[in-house]
């Protein structure tokens, strides 16, 4: 642009010259004194020199108005090119990975009878407290049995009663018997039918027992069978999966519900492995979920590794969040910002600016109206920006690295 303001001016300088010489050759022409007879004819017309002179100076002004058209035009057409100084401020290096949240602790609920579902009391994303009934299972014949074993244990006990009485009978007379005979008024044969007969029922009341006892045994396990037809949570937790629903029939080892403890939560990401030695336990991260990206929280990186997938090249991080929100659900995407470096005076670009390549790092730097590329050296980065080493403060370079080209003139415009 200054060039065509050059030109313009050169343009106009002359032809104010051409116009103001030919005035005056024109008014001194026909200028007549009032006491003077008029010129000749011949005398007032223009010499063959003075029209070869006008027609070379009107030929050098359409030049020069090509000429300076050209130039607009050549000047229009230049791409444009947006530009930034690289400039002193605080940068923050992150590590910024996508991540997922986990429950540290997850079981599968499931039942230990076999029936049929009576009862699915909640559904996937209710909370739960540690022993709520989740499904109800109808136990097949239940009420019969309950009934018969009732009836058997009640049997077995009246037998057991009778049998005690009749054995305590028995021991009583086989004392009496032991006395006498010590006096010598029962005879031996007498005391060894009272022995056999005490022992005879003896083995009766223990056979009842024991038969009373059996019946009890199973009355009670009837009854952990009745506790058992109720599925309970196993701690407070939000249910992550159901598979079962009402009439359908289950039996032992089937999981019914996966409910997860959201007290103890982890999130777990994934980073290149070329960010190991930016890393260690400890470090501080900056947690924002995108669905809530106004309310983002803390937490800490607790695992590094222990291995690397050797096939795609990434580490993965366990991360404790601390004082997390409510609004958090298993498996929930989140993004994990984590500080690995604070640089309070760096000189830095924005990100845009420096390409990042196997080879280095580099920029497109301003020479003139052209681009030449000089390599950097990276020290920190975050999202928005990234300080660097190698450049003097002031440098320009394109805003745009990747869309600068090295050879073609651009019209440098200054990026705000």
């Amino acid at each position: 642009m200054p060039i065509f303001l050059n030109i313009w001016k050169s343009i106009t300088h002359n032809w104010t010259a051409v116009i103001s010489h030919e005035t005056f050759h024109v008014v001194t022409a026909n200028a007549i004194s009032p006491r003077e007879e008029p010129p000749p004819l011949h005398k007032s017309l223009p010499s063959r020199d003075q029209g070869n002179q006008f027609r070379r100076r009107t030929i050098l002004l359409c030049v020069l108005v090509l000429v300076a058209a050209v130039t607009v035009f050549a000047w229009s057409r230049k791409p444009t090119a947006a530009v930034v100084a690289t400039a002193a401020r605080e940068v923050v290096d992150l590590v910024v990975v996508s991540g997922r949240l986990r429950a540290v602790r997850e079981a599968a609920v499931g039942v230990e009878i076999s029936g049929t579902v009576e009862e699915a009391l909640v559904r996937e994303g209710d909370r739960v407290t540690a022993g709520q009934p989740l499904a109800r299972i109808g136990l097949i014949d239940y009420g019969a049995q309950r009934e018969q074993a009732l009836a058997h244990r009640d049997t077995n006990a009246a037998e057991a009663a009778a049998a005690t009485l009749v054995a305590t009978q028995a021991r009583n007379d086989l004392r009496r018997t032991e006395e006498l005979a010590n006096g010598g008024v029962t005879s031996e044969s007498e005391l060894e039918t009272a022995r056999n007969l005490a022992a005879r029922l003896g083995a009766s009341e223990t056979s009842a027992h024991a038969r009373l006892s059996e019946d009890e045994s199973a009355l009670r396990l009837l009854e952990r069978q009745l506790e058992k037809r109720t599925v309970r949570a196993p701690f407070a937790g939000v249910v992550t999966r159901r598979s079962v629903e009402p009439g359908q029939s289950v039996g032992p080892g089937a999981a019914l519900y996966l409910v997860a403890e959201m007290t103890q939560t982890e999130i777990y990401a994934e980073t290149d492995e070329n960010n190991v030695d930016r890393l260690h336990s400890g470090q501080v991260a900056t947690v924002i979920a995108p669905a809530f990206r106004n309310q983002p929280f803390q937490a800490r990186l607790t695992q590094i590794g222990p291995r690397i997938d050797w096939d795609r090249g990434v580490i993965g991080l366990r991360l404790a969040p601390e004082n997390p929100p409510d609004f958090l659900l298993p498996n929930m995407t989140v993004d994990v910002n984590i500080e690995v470096g604070r640089y309070p005076q760096a000189l830095t670009l924005p990100a845009s600016a420096v390409i990042r390549v196997r080879e280095g790092n580099f920029v497109m730097m301003v020479m003139g109206d052209r681009f030449e590329r000089r390599a950097v050296t990276v020290v920190g980065e975050n999202p928005l920006y990234v300080a660097i080493e190698g450049l003097a403060p002031g440098t320009q370079v394109a805003k745009e690295a990747t869309k600068a080209r090295i050879g073609p003139r651009y019209q440098m415009l200054v990026a705000k």
